[in-house]
């Protein structure tokens, strides 16, 4: 009876582990982590990418998810938070007004899906890059605790103007800048029915004149 050799073996067991291994997003996503963002489907394949590659991830134009422990969140609104994975510096992480993040989730474990940007700026001819982290979805772990989604505060651009009625500006001008317009009397009812024209009087009953005889010539 002819025996395999361990190496194949084990090449085998690695090629049907791979086949079946999940991603911890896809993990994460059935063991109860709260989501914040887009409900995205990411593919099981797809692996964390670390921090400190984010920079080269950001020439691949496909989205990508990093993975870390979440230092900081914004206080106010939840809009950023920072995360690390403890081998360079917290990667900031904005969500670009599109939801918010919860508030109390310092010290949690999070998984971060988005794009990366990268950032290049000049100070005293020293060229300096900076990593942003533009997330579609977060996945946070611990449901219990975590401030619930919040609805994203409108900004005040967008808040519509109400105009004033013009009712309350005459309302609210002084009576003595109103200008007086006399007003003409209306014509009454028996004005507009001309009168008959008054009919000429009767002549009286006149006696004729008396004949006179005139003298023969």
């Amino acid at each position: 009876m002819r025996h395999r050799p361990l190496c194949t073996l084990a090449l085998s067991l690695l090629v049907v582990g791979g086949c079946t291994a999940t991603n911890p997003w896809w993990e994460a996503s059935q063991s109860g982590w709260a989501m914040y963002g887009q409900d995205v489907p990411v593919p099981r394949q797809a692996k964390p990418v670390p921090i400190s590659l984010l920079a080269e991830a950001s020439t691949w134009d496909v989205p990508v998810y990093v993975e870390g422990w979440i230092d900081e969140v914004d206080p106010e609104e939840g809009a950023w938070m920072r995360i690390g994975d403890g081998t360079t510096n917290p990667l900031l992480v904005i969500t670009d007004g599109r939801f918010n993040l919860p508030r109390n989730a310092r010290g949690r474990r999070a998984m971060v899906w988005g794009r990366p940007l990268v950032a290049i700026g000049s100070i005293d001819e020293n060229t300096s890059m900076s990593v942003e982290f533009v997330a579609q979805s977060v996945m946070v772990q611990g449901f219990y605790g975590l401030e619930a989604p919040r609805p994203v505060s409108a900004p005040a651009s967008t808040v519509p103007l109400v105009p004033l009625e013009p009712a309350v500006e005459a309302e609210a001008a002084e009576p003595d800048s109103v200008p007086m317009v006399p007003i003409e009397p209306m014509p009454s009812a028996e004005a507009e029915t001309p009168e008959p024209p008054a009919e000429a009087p009767e002549a009286e009953d006149t006696p004729p004149p008396p004949i006179v005889d005139l003298p023969d010539r």
